[in-house]
């Protein structure tokens, strides 16, 4: 609970953070209301009204809320973070690795390597869509040495989580063979 709880307590991280806890309140109070209201309806005599029509003329239904669901709230939440985790190492590593996340779209670009063009530059630069367990990358190979550059487009693979024998890793599944129909 307390990492449902760091996802969506923080206060500014998401502007519509607060109008959903204020719809649940006012939601609350009202249908509170409406059971007093009803109780005394309940017990006064009414001529010949039916009490829900009543209680509906006498106490308006709350609004729709129109803020973002919890789910919404975790996604644009888990998208901040990833892209300040990848700021904060764009910035430690000198411009030696960048993130960029779109939980919303579950891609992700990564960017590793350094170097200048006029002496020696590896980049490995990757978009990654994830699914539900596998992660599907498309990458390519920056290499410059001494101001002639050379960009080798990698096969796409994807990426899984295994477990053998109680031992935890990942199994890369490269193409060797692509067939389009």
């Amino acid at each position: 609970m307390r990492l449902v709880g760091a996802l969506t307590d923080t206060q500014g991280s998401c502007p519509h953070a607060d109008t959903v806890r204020s719809a649940e309140a006012l939601a609350l109070v009202a249908a509170t209301s409406a059971v007093v209201v009803a109780s005394g309806l309940v017990s006064a005599p009414v001529a010949s009204a039916d009490t829900a029509a009543l209680l509906a003329s006498r106490w308006p239904s709350v609004p729709d809320g129109h803020a973002l669901s919890l789910e919404d709230q975790i996604t644009e939440r888990l998208t901040q973070l990833g892209n300040a985790l990848g700021d904060h190492l764009d910035l430690l590593s000198h411009d030696m690795f960048r993130l960029r996340v779109d939980a919303r779209r579950r891609r992700a670009h990564l960017r590793i390597g350094g170097g200048d063009s006029e002496g020696l530059a590896v980049r490995l630069d990757g978009d990654i869509q994830f699914d539900d367990l596998n992660a599907h990358v498309c990458a390519r190979l920056d290499l410059a040495l001494r101001g002639h550059a050379v960009r080798l487009e990698l096969p796409a693979f994807e990426m899984s989580p295994v477990s053998y024998r109680g031992d935890h890793g990942v199994e890369l599944r490269v193409p060797l063979l692509v067939q389009r129909f």
